[in-house]
């Protein structure tokens, strides 16, 4: 279930890309975030988007939803009307890892997209701790796999089109037939699925395969 996702862009890249207004926080370089770990996302705010840092989880973070949850239950359940209807993110990505158990040996793929850094849809919270210091958390979306994904899982994150990043964030302007509509299974024409040989394989080991793939 989509286990880590890497973001090698620069804040630069980021902001031509997703025509940033504000950058508040952002890393380079990080080829493995994993749940729980802080995130860069991307929220409408008053004077254009921003990128800020999130926690990849809500609260609680043992609810089943609060690190991916599935975009075809998104509006099933009414605790989360709100957060759909005003607190839509963005998730910038370079790729992202799944994983499977062949006998007694885990085979390990890292996906991309072929044009590059692309933005996987989310939801944020703000969550204010007995400390009084606030924090934002955000959950990932997830869809129906495509064929690169299917063998390793049922879901693979849902992979905004350019078009649609706006209508994504601009709150409160899309029906939620609307919405679901946006978070469509990615054409597995597009991506790249790069074997690693073991859970251990690091992004220069991966990209020097990419570079012979592409």
């Amino acid at each position: 279930m989509c286990q880590a996702i890497s973001i090698t862009a620069h804040a630069s890249e980021l902001t031509d890309r997703f025509e940033l207004g504000n950058v508040l926080f952002h890393t380079s370089n990080r080829y493995e975030i994993h749940p729980t770990e802080s995130i860069s996302a991307i929220y409408a705010g008053k004077q254009g988007r921003v990128l800020d840092e999130f926690r990849w989880g809500m609260v609680p973070y043992w609810a089943k939803d609060s690190v991916r949850m599935d975009s075809l239950q998104l509006f099933n359940k009414p605790i989360y009307d709100r957060i759909a209807d005003k607190q839509r993110c963005i998730i910038p990505c370079s790729g992202f890892y799944v994983t499977r158990m062949e006998g007694k040996e885990e085979q390990r793929i890292k996906l991309t997209m072929r044009s590059g850094t692309f933005a996987i849809a989310g939801l944020y919270d703000v969550f204010s701790p007995a400390s009084g210091e606030e924090m934002r958390t955000c959950t990932m979306l997830m869809t129906k796999a495509n064929t690169l994904v299917l063998p390793y899982q049922a879901q693979m994150p849902a992979i905004l089109e350019p078009e649609d990043i706006e209508g994504w964030l601009t709150r409160g302007v899309r029906t939620p037939f609307e919405l679901k509509g946006m978070l469509r299974m990615m054409d597995p024409m597009r991506m790249i699925a790069i074997p690693l040989a073991q859970t251990g394989d690091s992004d220069l080991e991966f990209e020097a395969q990419r570079t012979e793939m592409v």
